[in-house]
């Protein structure tokens, strides 16, 4: 070889490779013209499922539509923390430019993948809606400063009211004494709900029947513990473990006549004889409006931790057809009927799109406010 091409010829391989490169990119780019954005949720549940479809929807408000000017993969962990684990890894090193998440520890897996995964200043925006206590989830908020949080997570925060719940269930019957619930202590969200009922239980003189669970195949089992031990109602809190498995929770709880109530509004004829909490389709849509703004351009810095409570009302659910109602015993006065978004009777269903929850919803027994009001 001469020596004059010798002496050119890593130039000429340097120039070569640059200019693959950048074609590369080039095609990259091109391939994918319009946004990436993955969506994380923990377990196939209906509130679940709906705050998917509100962010979903909630994109679309924002000129972000699905398969138009946006491309989005959906993950679904199935009740397994670990999987959940690898999913979150998997869309932090993925080609996202944002992910969403749908419940508490899918927040936490990927808050924490992305904090692994990728140098600060160089994290994946993330958004999460269908969180009960995000503040306790350990991902970097502040309960009293709504703008202290990581630059690039953002979201809402959806506490049922507890107290209101309660408040309901000694309506509609007076002489109840003793509750039983079934928890994951492991999620942050259903610690949390967890305070707040021991807390009211107690300000009102009843006896909280708890069993513990570590996965949902233990929830049947912690029912009939606490049905065993004199329980007259079952409750079930934001826990997503025992959400999963609510109608088994129902089925177990109506062999002893036992009726359930809880804090997610679901499939309004599942078997609760009441619910209280949000529509989480419309919390999904606060959600989805908020990675919308921040696709267009928003910061994230600057946006604050939101409330659903702050956004929206919560909505009651009765159904009078629901295992475990004795007419007997438990009657659900007309003035809480007028309250319900949607009454199932021996009859049917009845729909109230008017209708509204009678006040107040915070907290009054609250333990992060240090002493109860």
């Amino acid at each position: 070889m001469p020596t004059a091409i010798r002496r050119w010829l890593p130039l000429v391989t340097l120039l070569v490779g640059a200019s693959a490169l950048l074609l590369a990119t080039d095609r990259a780019a091109a391939v994918r013209t319009v946004p990436a954005v993955a969506i994380l949720q923990q377990v196939s549940t209906p509130v679940l499922d709906d705050a998917v479809a509100g962010m979903i929807e909630g994109l679309a408000e924002r000129g972000f539509i699905e398969g138009k000017s946006v491309a989005i993969r959906r993950y679904n962990a199935e009740g397994d923390l670990a999987q959940a684990n690898a999913i979150a890894r998997e869309i932090v090193g993925g080609p996202f430019d944002m992910a969403l998440t749908s419940s508490t520890p899918s927040l936490q897996a990927l808050a924490t993948a992305n904090e692994r995964g990728r140098p600060a200043g160089h994290r994946l925006v993330h958004v999460f809606a269908a969180v009960a206590d995000p503040w306790s989830a350990g991902v970097g908020l502040d309960r009293s400063v709504p703008l202290v949080h990581p630059p690039h997570l953002v979201g809402y925060g959806s506490l049922s009211p507890v107290e209101a719940t309660f408040r309901l269930l000694l309506a509609i019957r007076p002489g109840v004494a003793r509750v039983g619930v079934a928890h994951n202590p492991a999620e942050s969200n259903s610690r949390r709900f967890m305070e707040l009922t021991r807390a009211t239980c107690a300000a009102r003189g009843l006896t909280l029947l708890e069993a513990a669970v570590e996965n949902s195949s233990g929830v049947v089992e912690a029912v009939q513990s606490t049905i065993s031990r004199g329980a007259e109602v079952i409750f079930v809190p934001g826990d997503t473990t025992v959400v999963s498995v609510v109608e088994s929770v129902v089925a177990t709880a109506a062999k002893s006549g036992v009726p359930v109530f809880s804090v997610t509004p679901g499939k309004p004829d599942r078997g609760t004889l009441f619910d209280v909490g949000y529509d989480f389709r419309e919390v999904g849509l606060l959600a989805g409006r908020v990675a919308g703004d921040v696709l267009a351009g928003t910061d994230p810095a600057t946006i604050p931790i939101g409330e659903t409570s702050k956004a929206i009302p919560p909505r009651l659910t009765v159904n009078l057809a629901a295992p475990g109602y004795d007419r007997t015993v438990w009657r659900v006065p007309d003035a809480i009927l007028r309250q319900a978004k949607v009454v199932i009777g021996p009859d049917g269903r009845r729909d109230q799109p008017d209708a509204m929850m009678e006040g107040p919803f915070d907290e009054p027994h609250d333990p992060a406010a240090g002493t109860a009001r």
